[in-house]
This record gives C-alpha cells, sequence and structure tokens, in this order.
C-alpha cells in the first residue's frame, strides 16, 4: 500500500510536468487574442484599438473608419461595441430608454431592459421580443401560403419568403428539397443544403454543404474534407473549384505561400503579413459543422447563438463556440488589438482538466500517506 501511495504521488508530478511549467502558466494568464479574416492591404502598424470595459468614443469598423479615428486609441475593437461609453461585448440584460442604449441590430429595450429578438419557433414572453411580432409561448410564423415580408422573420422552418416588391407582398412556400434541380429562378434549397453543380457540365442541384470533393465545381460551402471554394486559375477567375488548404499558418512572405485562390496579404493593424482571400477561412470544418448542427435542430440560420434560450444558443452553442474559437491561433498576425473574439484566450478546456485530474490525485496520495503515518504511529505506541 506504501508504494501505491507513492506512485500516486509520482503520477501527480508527471502529470505537472508533461503540461509544462512555463507553457501551463502562460496558458493560464494568456491574455485575449483575435482573429480576423478580411483582407488588410497597407502594411504600417499604427492603428490602436481599446478593449472591453475601456473607456470609448466610438466603434471600430476599419482604416480610418469615418465614425471613429484609430489614431486617438478612443475605439472599441471590432467585435466590441461603444455603448454609454465603454467598450462592451453585448448588453443583454443591460438597462436601457430605448433601442439605441442596447447593441445595435437584433436587440429590443422591453421593460427597460436590452433583450435579443428572437426567431420564429422560439421562446419569448413578449411580442416586441419577436421578429414576427408575435408571441404565444413561442414567436408564432406563417405556414404554407402565409402572408411574410422576409423569411426569418416570418415563415415557419423549412418554409421561404416568395416576395414580390412589385406588388409589396408576399407568401411563405416550399424550399427545393435536396437532391432535386436548383438555380436562380428556383426556390432556395432547404436548410442544411446549397445549390451547386456535382461534376462540370451537369445542371445543379440542392445538396449538403460540405459535400463537394476536391477538384469538382463549387460555391461558398459546398467543399468538404479540408478543402476551400477557390479560383483554381488566375486567369479564369469565374471557375471555382474546391482546392485543398495547402497552407497551415497565416503567415507569408508571398501569395505562392497560400492556399490557391487566396493572396498574401499585410495588416495595417499589426504590420504582420498573412493568407487571406474571399473563400480563404482557417475555419471551414467547424463552421459546416455548425451551418449542419442549425439545420438538424431546425434552427434558422440568422438564430442568434449569443441569445439565452434561443435555438441556435440551446442546440449548437459547442458548434458555434468551435466555429468561433478555431482561428485564435492565427489572429495576432491580423487583427492583433484591433479585433475581439470573447472565444479566444482565457483558461483552457485541457488545463481545467490536468488541475482536476492532478488535484484527485494528490489528494489521494496525501490521504495514503497520512492513514499509513497513523497506523505506524499505533503501531508503535502499542509496543
Amino acid at each position: 500500500m506504501k508504494s501505491i501511495a507513492f506512485f500516486l504521488l509520482f503520477l501527480g508530478l508527471v502529470s505537472l510536468s508533461i503540461a509544462g511549467p512555463t507553457a501551463f502558466l502562460d496558458e493560464l494568464f494568456a491574455p485575449n487574442v483575435n482573429t480576423v479574416n478580411s483582407a488588410l492591404v497597407n502594411c504600417t502598424a499604427s492603428d490602436s484599438c481599446v478593449g472591453k470595459g475601456d473607456a470609448c468614443d466610438g466603434d471600430y469598423t476599419g482604416h480610418d473608419s469615418p465614425t471613429c479615428a484609430p489614431m486617438n486609441g478612443t475605439c472599441c475593437a471590432a467585435g466590441l461595441f461603444c455603448v454609454n461609453k465603454t467598450c462592451v461585448v453585448n448588453t443583454e440584460g443591460g438597462k436601457c430608454s430605448t433601442a439605441g442604449d442596447c447593441l445595435p441590430g437584433g436587440m429590443a429595450c422591453v421593460n427597460s431592459t436590452c433583450q435579443y429578438m428572437m426567431q420564429v419557433g422560439e421562446d419569448c414572453t413578449d411580442n416586441a421580443l419577436c421578429t414576427s411580432g408575435k408571441c404565444n409561448v413561442t414567436c408564432q410564423g406563417s405556414g404554407y401560403n402565409g402572408p411574410c415580408t422576409l423569411t426569418s422573420n416570418n415563415c415557419n422552418f423549412g418554409l421561404y419568403c416568395n416576395y414580390n416588391y412589385l406588388t409589396m407582398n408576399g407568401t411563405c412556400q416550399n424550399t427545393t428539397a435536396q437532391g432535386s434541380a436548383c438555380g436562380t429562378t428556383i426556390p432556395p434549397c432547404s436548410p442544411g443544403n446549397v445549390c451547386f453543380p456535382k461534376t462540370f457540365g451537369n445542371g445543379s442541384t440542392c445538396q449538403q454543404v460540405g459535400s463537394q470533393s476536391v477538384g469538382n465545381p463549387c460555391v461558398p460551402m459546398a467543399c468538404g474534407d479540408g478543402s476551400v471554394c477557390a479560383a483554381a486559375n488566375a486567369s479564369q477567375p469565374g471557375n471555382y473549384t474546391c482546392v485543398s488548404v495547402t497552407t497551415s499558418s497565416t503567415s507569408c512572405t508571398s501569395s505562392d505561400n497560400c492556399t490557391t485562390g487566396s493572396i498574401c496579404a499585410c495588416s495595417y493593424v499589426t504590420g504582420s503579413s498573412y493568407c487571406t482571400g474571399a473563400t480563404y477561412t482557417s475555419c471551414t470544418e467547424e463552421t459546416l459543422d455548425y451551418i449542419q448542427c442549425l439545420a438538424d435542430a431546425s434552427c434558422f440560420p440568422s438564430s442568434n447563438p449569443e441569445a439565452s434560450g434561443s435555438c441556435a444558443n440551446s442546440n449548437c452553442e459547442s458548434d458555434y463556440k468551435k466555429s468561433q474559437s478555431c482561428g485564435c491561433s492565427v489572429s495576432d498576425s491580423q487583427g492583433g488589438k484591433c479585433y475581439y473574439n470573447q472565444y479566444c484566450g482565457g483558461f483552457p478546456v485541457w488545463a481545467i482538466i490536468v488541475i482536476i485530474v492532478v488535484a484527485i490525485v494528490l489528494v489521494l496520495a496525501i490521504v495514503l500517506l497520512v492513514f499509513f503515518m497513523m497506523r505506524r504511529r499505533r503501531h508503535y505506541d502499542s509496543i
């Protein structure tokens, strides 16, 4: 039994050494890192932004933003909003007198509190909190042939709003099923599907997102297996094909270092170069998983994953977090302090698991050691 106690103590020390003292502390006290995917072409690292909780004069929306001059250092980083002169992530539950006191887009001021608007089918407590304007436990929508102005605002899941801008009215109609022919004059594909040709020269059909293989024609969200949709030939920019991601890092010295269809650009925020492009993302698989989760859970693509009780939040929160945090490791070269991602940095899950395991091992070791020491003492006392 004594040997078991020492083995458990040894195991605890080994676990700490595996985690690595420096790496472990770096992760433990790591600041928020950031990620951004837009093309940045000015290579002068001159912009400055402020973070969550800091005083601000406006929001950072890009270089030489007309709403806030980034040089004065009082602009909230992209991903944050300047509300009441303070940079905030969101203000759900915050006090308000009008919707202007809440975050722009998707929020309303109800009973002097900022609350997210809910989509059709999501839980609600007030008509004002539904995009459809109708609440009866859940936000009410229109069925087939029912009136509508916008799909996600009015139609039940699986339908789309066929709106006539000449007559200024619309009705909810069926979407196109997976495997059926699709195109610009045909209703959009059912949730979780996208319209693309399976092979060159054939007509387009509704196919599952991420189901197209490398070398075949594509549209955004069609490619899977770690590939992206890009113009495979620079002389034929309209010829989009699924191509394999050839770089695991955004660092580059020329576009030859980047995935086909991506270019080597320079961040004017940090002064560092990185691979970017309209079709390039380091989070392709994670994004596809999130989209598919929404479809499987009968959530609208526009369901707000940040809203407590929303369809996306209740069913696909973990997939959403993965889609947001997968690019954290490549963010420093792109956005630096001018992009905030609340899903980056902080205390890593693996570290929490290691701490729990080590704590259990050490506690057991201490208990066993104390037990044997007391037992030995009783033995000597009895002699």
